[in-house]
């Protein structure tokens, strides 16, 4: 456990070095939504600050898409994932920029026959993704999608466990998965976490019940949810988002209640969180990266009509691929010591 540490410490110091050597160099980051009833998928580059400007935003994909919903990033790949869930299936999209342009290119489905809304991704390229309709949490392995298998694994089951209920957005970290629930979340439970790898508690009890943790249980029914450090957000029906902290402090605050139709959010790996707002076609943003939570100055970042899912890709690609490394390190280092 010792050298495993060392270890971590080591790779920090080094991402450190390697963040300052190219801190003269903004990196290039885009901001991604997603608009189901066009069936498109646009995007904008962000500018110093966060500022996107005034011109509206590109289109990325505007064909192949029947109503695509959640959205997610695979840095280590540089792919875009695309929920779809009236075409049953999540689709992976090859990204590329060249200045303030982004292109995509669709690469294959990764997940198939699952009425799935949402998806994330962790540092390793293991997807996870809620389906509502069969209420599952499912998961497919960085080395299937590598084999092409689009055939996931089910992760948690709402017929076994009462804290999936009709699940709705999910968020991932190199640990531990998060999701919000869509029905009765005041019983259910409104925010889940559990582990990426559920371990059962002994060799003898193959059917024992996986250890979740419930960290709000304060509304019904949430949609979009996104992790910044060690805080949770998760959005509303109507107008407000949430937030909690990760380790399980059973305080919840509200970041705001001025938005319409809050859906999916994102966190942009620095400052900043964006979050679509459906009803007002925009994409708002706010301080994400709070130690202490509390309420937030909403900002509109950019108009988009029918905003539903978000993303921000980086392709700064030396920066990805050292903290893929050291996210690799970390999990290694919780499985294996």
């Amino acid at each position: 456990m010792a050298r495993c540490i060392l270890a971590v410490i080591l790779a920090s110091l080094f991402y450190a070095s390697q963040a300052r050597a190219s801190k003269s160099s903004e990196p290039r980051r885009f901001l991604i939504a997603s608009a189901p009833r066009e069936g498109k998928v646009a995007y904008k580059k962000i500018g110093s600050s966060g500022f996107l400007g005034t011109e509206p935003m590109q289109s990325l994909v505007s064909v192949g898409l029947v109503h695509p919903q959640g959205l997610a990033i695979d840095q280590r790949t540089s792919k875009l994932l695309i929920a779809d869930p009236d075409s049953k299936q999540i689709l992976a999209y090859k990204l590329s920029s060249n200045g303030d342009t982004l292109t995509a290119v669709l690469d294959q489905p990764v997940m198939r026959l699952v009425e799935a809304r949402w998806v994330a991704v962790d540092g390793l390229g293991n997807i996870y993704a809620t389906d509502e309709p069969s209420n599952r949490i499912l998961k497919i392995s960085a080395a299937q999608v590598d084999q092409g298998d689009t055939t996931p694994t089910v992760l948690y089951d709402g017929m076994s466990l009462s804290q999936v209920s009709g699940p709705g957005g999910i968020a991932v970290d190199n640990f531990n998965t998060y999701w919000v629930n869509k029905q009765i979340g005041t019983q259910a439970g409104s925010l889940i976490k559990g582990s990426t790898v559920p371990r059962k508690t002994s060799l003898l009890a193959a059917h024992e019940t996986p250890a979740l943790e419930t960290l709000a249980w304060n509304t019904d029914k949430s949609y979009g949810i996104c992790a910044a450090l060690d805080n949770v957000y998760y959005t509303q029906p109507e107008g407000a988002i949430f937030a909690v902290k990760k380790t399980g402090s059973k305080d919840v605050h509200m970041v705001t209640d001025k938005l319409t139709m809050p859906r999916g959010c994102a966190w942009d790996g620095g400052g900043t969180v964006y979050v679509a707002d459906r009803a007002a076609n925009a994409v708002f943003s706010f301080p994400g990266n709070m130690v202490n939570l509390d309420t937030a100055l909403i900002q509109k970042a950019v108009d988009f009509e029918d905003a539903f899912g978000v993303a921000v890709f980086s392709a700064d690609s030396t920066r990805q691929f050292i903290a893929t490394g050291l996210s690799a390190l970390l999990i290694a280092c919780h499985l294996f010591w």
